[in-house]
């Protein structure tokens, strides 16, 4: 693919949850946001705020790429392998590093107290599956910090991603994504009956569960109809014309969703669009994304909370250290680990087949 600026906008969509998410966490629930996020809530979509920005953001390029992931390689193994290797690895060390180095050192119980509870490995074996949801607390962590005890709320976007790849998944071995009209017609089957009657979509179990799912969706759809759809300033003015007058309405947040997932492509691949390269020497955009969440409120217990700013700067100060230790140890060893370990089998299991 020609120049784009996918990672910056990952890059940006992760510092986005971090900046939104720090003044939640010193404010604690329902005592105030960003400064962004105030204002945000009354024009986006689903009254999202800064992270929920940032997490769109995130799924429509993770529909977009991923359905391109599978029409590349068209091979349900070698797709799920590519998967698996980009979500787990660093997430597993997240976690890993989470219960048996950050928990025993900030938790209120005794190290023998904290290992014999049965959340400290609940939380381990639970989150490690991502399936069907996430726990967000350690026993005695964080207890004191004003949203007390949420050790990672970022965590809960992922089992809807790796939903998400399994319908893509799903959608590839019954040839949907190799006939585009009828991908067409199931995308938009799925988007209005999303839309007419959200609280009986079969997708998802919860409405914010079903949201991200939209945005991807359309991510992915924008993938199938890439050689229709041009990128373009006129697009944008008539898909903010569009939403300006569907204002509020019933299909609002659909018009905005639509405009949002333009918007981001459109950034992402215009030619003359050249933002700031984040992501020349790797990516961390998800290991920024795994660490910003416990190391905020490492950042509150150690500072206390009356300072937001101050918390977002050494907030991500430590955050950015760990998501470079995530990519260049964890995260880009094990994606350099595609077509080693299932990628093959179907290939040789052919060849084992002629050869009979």
């Amino acid at each position: 693919m020609h120049f784009n600026n996918i990672n910056t906008l990952r890059f940006l969509g992760a510092f986005f949850v971090l900046f939104g998410h720090t003044f939640a966490l010193c404010y604690g629930p329902g005592n105030g946001e960003d400064p962004l996020s105030e204002w945000l809530k009354t024009v986006t979509a689903y009254h999202a705020m800064l992270p929920g920005i940032g997490v769109a953001l995130f799924f429509v390029l993770s529909g977009y790429l991923v359905t391109r992931s599978y029409e590349n390689r068209h091979n349900f193994f070698a797709y799920i392998e590519a998967r698996a290797l980009r979500i787990f690895p660093a997430l597993w060390v997240t976690l890993l590093l989470t219960v048996f180095v950050l928990g025993p050192l900030v938790s209120s119980l005794e190290a023998s107290a904290y290992f014999s509870h049965h959340g400290t490995w609940n939380y381990v074996f639970h989150n490690a599956r991502l399936f069907p949801d996430v726990i967000h607390r350690l026993p005695g962590v964080f207890l004191d910090n004003p949203r007390a005890g949420g050790v990672n709320g970022s965590l809960w976007t992922l089992p809807v991603e790796v939903r998400m790849y399994a319908i893509v998944a799903a959608l590839g071995v019954l040839g949907v994504l190799r006939r585009r009209l009828f991908f067409n017609l199931v995308a938009v089957c799925l988007i209005a009956w999303f839309v007419i009657a959200p609280d009986h979509f079969f997708l998802f179990q919860k409405l914010k569960h079903e949201r991200l799912g939209l945005y991807f969706l359309l991510g992915a759809l924008f993938y199938m109809n890439r050689d229709k759809v041009k990128y373009n300033w006129v697009g944008v003015v008539v898909l903010s014309i569009l939403m300006v007058l569907n204002f509020k309405n019933a299909i609002y947040n659909l018009v905005y969703a639509t405009w949002f997932a333009y918007l981001v492509l459109y950034i992402s691949f215009h030619p003359r669009i050249k933002l700031p390269d984040f992501g020349k020497y790797g990516d961390f955009s998800y290991g920024l994304y795994l660490y910003a969440f416990p190391m905020t409120q490492v950042a509150i217990l150690l500072l206390g909370p009356e300072n937001p700013w101050l918390i977002v700067l050494c907030s991500f100060s430590a955050a950015m250290v760990l998501a470079l230790f995530s990519w260049f140890v964890v995260e880009k060893p094990a994606m350099q680990m595609k077509g080693r370990i299932v990628g093959a089998w179907p290939e040789k299991l052919k060849s084992k087949l002629k050869a009979a």
